[in-house]
């Protein structure tokens, strides 16, 4: 069965008040940012959807990437910043693929919410370039549904199609050759009742 979402058509049909992550939910990632412990440089927001973060961090001094695969959302998401005043380079285009990108290196990478609608034939090589435009010292905080209380053992089908699920050795096995873990927090979503998020902040190796 083919579960692919079109986010385009998604974010083209729903209006910005309407688009769920757009009053975001980032408590963990507001309290490490104002901690100081996310560093500060240059920054990649994977999966920025209407720019939410990508502006947040901004305006704390990130020098700021954001990358969605719908046109529509970083559509949005250009409006916002200009709204909020703020210089972020924002681009449509599939974060499984970043190459791109070529040889740019990032102090900071952002995947709040991204990783987790990846399916797994695509999984290692989103990791790898991960891997590729970071280096020692770069920082990557990581949110993705949980496996935790839950009876599925791959996913669920939600509005915005299949999420998938990860367990920390999960996480261990797709990072823990290049990063060490910093901080795991855990959180509940507001719209998806007996579901969790698993946030994990990582330090490249």
């Amino acid at each position: 069965m083919n579960f692919h979402f079109d986010w385009e058509k998604y974010y083209a049909k729903t209006p910005l008040e309407k688009i769920p992550w757009y009053y975001t939910q980032a408590d963990y990632f507001i309290k490490l940012l104002n901690s100081g412990k996310l560093g500060t440089g240059k920054a990649l927001d994977l999966g920025c959807g209407v720019g939410a973060k990508s502006i947040i961090l901004a305006k704390k001094g990130f020098k700021v990437t954001g990358i969605d695969i719908s046109p529509t959302a970083i559509c949005y998401a250009r409006k916002n910043a200009k709204k909020e005043k703020v210089g972020v380079r924002f681009i449509a285009a599939d974060t499984s693929d970043i190459s791109f990108l070529k040889d740019e290196k990032f102090d900071f990478v952002l995947d709040w919410a991204n990783l987790h609608g990846i399916p797994k034939s695509k999984r290692k090589k989103y990791i790898k370039q991960i891997i590729q435009h970071t280096q020692r010292g770069s920082k990557i905080l990581l949110r993705c549904f949980s496996r935790y209380r839950v009876k599925e053992e791959l996913g669920f089908l939600s509005p915005v199609g299949l999420i998938y699920l990860f367990s920390k050795e999960d996480i261990k096995n797709l990072f823990g050759k290049h990063f060490k873990f910093l901080e795991t927090n855990r959180s509940k979503p507001r719209n998806h009742p007996g579901k969790w998020f698993d946030e994990y902040l990582m330090e490249r190796l």
